[in-house]
């Protein structure tokens, strides 16, 4: 049943309203685009999809929505992590019943946790329902404690562990896990800006914040890379990577991905919940198109209607 994650996903922005509430609407769209552009899946309620800031009820009713969107033509992954082990374990359940095709889980945040109490909370997720459950290091807040090999070894005793979102630009870790864990652990590359160069360090996928914009020429550029075709995968990085540059180093991610998002498709996401994005600077119509471009080609960044 694992074999069925891998391929591009994006780490699904979570829309809102004009007062700050999830837009169900909004994310019957972008599940609805996902799907139409056949990307691998749809990985919800990560830190793109701004976890932290929204409520329990809330990241249950917007689960509940997507995979009632989904209907079975995209898988959906829910991200689960929380601040307490407890409130993880009941959003791993909600997930479960609400027909989610698998779970993933940040580690223990805020405060620190040694090895046995990060793997104690995967173990206590990981056995409360069936679904596989995916891992999620990320290395600007989660610290392993132990060797990456160390971990992988540890981790494949968790119930019903399937893989892992692994973000980091670092790729050596990376690949000692997959050295040791081989196809016992599905990897993602968390990382947009290495998503082509983890290929080789045995990622099965993607899983991103730009995918939302660009998942369909990701998508090509991972397959030409994965089918030996080196070239184009350098080439398509190269010009990826220049646009990733171009959008976070200004400082202004967020109102970029809330313009691109209504030049490129029509849809409006929103803006995040302050203090996130509440320094982001404007950007252009003109500015948004331009960037789309340099990934997509001119042809591709004229706006798309959602439903076309």
């Amino acid at each position: 049943m694992t074999t069925r994650f891998g391929g591009i996903w994006p780490a699904m922005l979570t829309p809102t309203t004009a007062d700050g509430a999830p837009s169900l609407a909004a994310c019957e769209q972008l599940v609805d685009l996902f799907a139409r552009q056949q990307l691998g899946g749809i990985y919800l309620v990560g830190s793109t999809g701004q976890w932290p800031l929204f409520t329990a009820e809330e990241r249950k009713a917007i689960a509940a929505c997507v995979v009632r969107a989904a209907a079975g033509r995209i898988p959906v992954m829910v991200h689960v992590g929380a601040m307490t082990t407890a409130e993880a374990v009941a959003l791993a359940r909600h997930a479960a019943l609400v027909g989610a095709d698998a779970v993933s889980a940040v580690g223990p945040v805020y405060y620190p946790q040694g090895a046995e109490g990060v793997l104690l909370h995967y173990r206590q997720i990981g056995a409360a329902t069936d679904l596989p459950l995916f891992a999620y290091h990320l290395s600007t807040v989660n610290q392993m404690s132990l060797g990456p090999r160390e971990f992988a070894a540890r981790l494949l005793e968790v119930p019903n562990v399937a893989g892992m979102k692994i973000t980091d630009r670092d790729l050596f870790p990376f690949g000692l896990i997959h050295s040791l864990a081989g196809d016992r652990l599905r990897l993602f590359s968390g990382a947009d800006e290495v998503m082509c160069h983890a290929v080789l360090s045995g990622a099965v996928g993607a899983i991103g914040t730009f995918y939302n914009l660009w998942g369909p020429a990701c998508a090509l550029a991972r397959e030409a890379t994965t089918a030996g075709d080196v070239a184009a995968g350098r080439a398509f990085m190269l010009r990826f990577q220049a646009a990733l540059d171009d959008v976070i180093r200004p400082g202004g991610m967020w109102s970029f991905l809330t313009a691109a998002m209504r030049v490129k498709y029509g849809i409006d996401v929103g803006t995040p919940r302050p203090p996130l994005g509440a320094t982001d600077r404007a950007w252009t119509d003109d500015e948004v198109a331009a960037i789309v471009a340099c990934v997509d080609g001119p042809n591709d960044s004229r706006p798309v209607a959602a439903g076309s």
